[in-house]
């Protein structure tokens, strides 16, 4: 063994065991560019520093993006789940769950098939047949 050249691996005393630098380089491919390089370890994924930053931010760039689209998704959810947890719907309100127009509520209302309560003049719809009507 040549004093100058380093092992492949070493054992640590708890057995964890650690790559070193290899005696002879390793072809791989860079997983940023895409480019053939030789590797002096196995663990080595990018050709270079440059690369090996350009691929963080891009991960970085990927996560953000995740996370504002998960934020956007509550953030437009929220007044729906809102509106499925009270106990009485407005028309717009029973619209706005289905995804219809008002006029299409007011059709079912009219037809009987939606049953509605008539407070101060104004026409409210309870949970209940509203769940009984999407059905």
């Amino acid at each position: 063994m040549h004093h100058g050249a380093p092992t492949c691996t070493i054992v640590h005393q708890c057995g964890e065991i650690t790559m070193t630098a290899s005696k002879d380089p390793i072809p791989k491919i860079c997983m940023f560019c895409q480019n053939l390089f030789e590797a002096r370890k196995s663990t080595t994924q990018y050709c270079s520093h440059k690369c090996a930053n350009r691929a963080y931010k891009e991960r970085k760039r990927q996560e953000k993006i995740v996370h504002a689209t998960q934020e956007n998704l509550e953030q437009i959810s929220a007044p729906l789940k809102a509106l499925q947890a009270r106990e009485y719907l407005s028309i717009e309100e029973a619209a706005t769950l289905l995804g219809v127009s008002r006029w299409t509520i007011q059709r079912a209302i009219k037809k009987g098939k939606l049953q509605t309560l008539k407070v101060l003049g104004r026409r409210i719809i309870p949970q209940k047949s509203f769940n009984q009507f999407l059905k």
